[in-house]
């Protein structure tokens, strides 16, 4: 049956750091999509906007050909604080495998954006409207966006692109922190997808860095910097799964944040803020309510190791081993719909609790490549992709 399907999205927060200045830019995104359509339409957003946001021009590519995007039949939008808005159907087809190529244009004296998604990796042109030229040669120069950590340059304002198909194909969001922001699973997973599955599903990455179940970006942290770690995963579920078209189901890989960070530096949430093991059981029970509901089904991803993390503590240990026992326990019980156990294929069984050498980046908390892909290795794609 003919349907919309989301197959790019972006998980937006709103940042004081890890911005730049775009007036007279033109900024290019490569997506490669796993899903055939015929139709194309694009979401954009500015929701964590502080002021307009004005976008000058917006054009998709495709090998060689590409097409301008229009509003209302118009060329660029203004967005207002908090708007979100989708533009006209575009005649375009897509095939499973191809590349699009994005490139948004910012006009000069255009405010500087703060409704940014970090996850995928942009560059930026000279000074000028680059939009008719896909192959631009990428400026380098000072305006790379000073990020204390290392993420790529921030998307401001498309959060979302549909495609019109009439395949079987479904959309899966890994819905995380900065384990799924950082993509060291989800790329392996994507790929093992397109394989086996070509055409059949899009994996669309929402990780927020720093993103708690439970709780905003600690106010401390917010005046300073801005909502980098997102709104709690309970709001932001409104945005960044219910408002995706053709979501099949969602990989739940949250919680590490909520567990292990309260307390754990000087810049980390307070120790005020650490959560209950019931609370957050609840939590997640009733945001898999709401996805069935949806006909949406829920995996539970199992909290990977973090011990000798600074802050780490026995309490968070034991915590994160209580939340992934109550994960397997509710898919057993259907209150979700599976269990993916990423703790134990990353986990040292010489020292438990702690990730293995390979498998660490190097800070005790982010699995290294070589860890997710023992991740994304963990999941069974027959289970992902059945009919439900």
């Amino acid at each position: 049956m003919a349907k919309w399907i989301t197959v790019f999205a972006d998980a937006p927060r709103g940042g004081k750091i890890g911005v730049c200045d775009l007036s007279d830019r033109t900024i290019r995104l490569d997506i490669r999509v796993n899903v055939t359509g015929s139709q194309l339409r694009m979401r954009f957003g500015n929701r964590y906007g502080v002021e307009l946001m004005q976008i000058g021009g917006v054009t998709v590519w495709n090998g060689s050909h590409g097409k301008r995007v229009t509003f209302d039949g118009k060329d660029g939008v203004e967005l207002a604080v908090g708007e979100v808005t989708t533009s006209d159907v575009l005649d375009f087809t897509v095939q499973a495998g191809d590349t699009l190529r994005v490139l948004l244009y910012f006009p000069s004296g255009c405010p500087v954006p703060r409704s940014v998604s970090a996850t995928f990796g942009t560059v930026h042109s000279q000074p000028g409207d680059y939009t008719d030229q896909p192959d631009f040669v990428p400026a380098e120069d000072a305006l790379r966006a000073p990020f204390p950590f290392p993420l790529p340059e921030p998307l401001p304002g498309l959060t979302a692109i549909d495609l019109f198909t009439d395949s079987d194909a479904k959309a899966i969001i890994a819905f995380g922190d900065s384990i799924t922001e950082f993509s060291t699973w989800t790329i392996p997973l994507a790929q093992r997808l397109a394989d086996k599955y070509p055409g059949r599903a899009a994996l669309l990455n929402l990780g927020i860095g720093g993103n708690r179940l439970l709780m905003d970006t600690t106010p401390g942290f917010a005046e300073t910097a801005g909502n980098m770690f997102g709104d709690a995963g309970i709001k932001r579920a409104d945005w960044d799964i219910f408002e995706h078209q053709g979501v099949d189901c969602v990989l739940f890989a949250l919680g590490i944040n909520d567990v292990s960070q309260p307390g754990s530096s000087d810049e980390a949430p307070p120790l005020s803020e650490r959560i209950t093991t019931e609370a957050f059981v609840q939590a997640v029970s009733g945001l898999a309510d709401r996805l069935h509901q949806k006909k949406i089904r829920i995996i539970g991803c199992a909290i990977t190791p973090f011990g000798g993390m600074g802050g780490c503590c026995e309490e968070t240990m034991q915590q994160r081993l209580e939340v992934n026992h109550w994960l397997k326990k509710a898919a057993g019980e259907g209150i979700l719909d599976g269990y993916i156990d990423f703790a134990s294929v990353v986990d040292d069984p010489a020292n438990p609790g702690y990730l293995l050498a390979e498998c660490d980046c190097g800070d005790h908390l982010h699995p290294s490549p070589a860890g997710g892909k023992r991740m994304s290795d963990a999941i069974e794609l027959e289970k992902l992709m059945e009919q439900h």
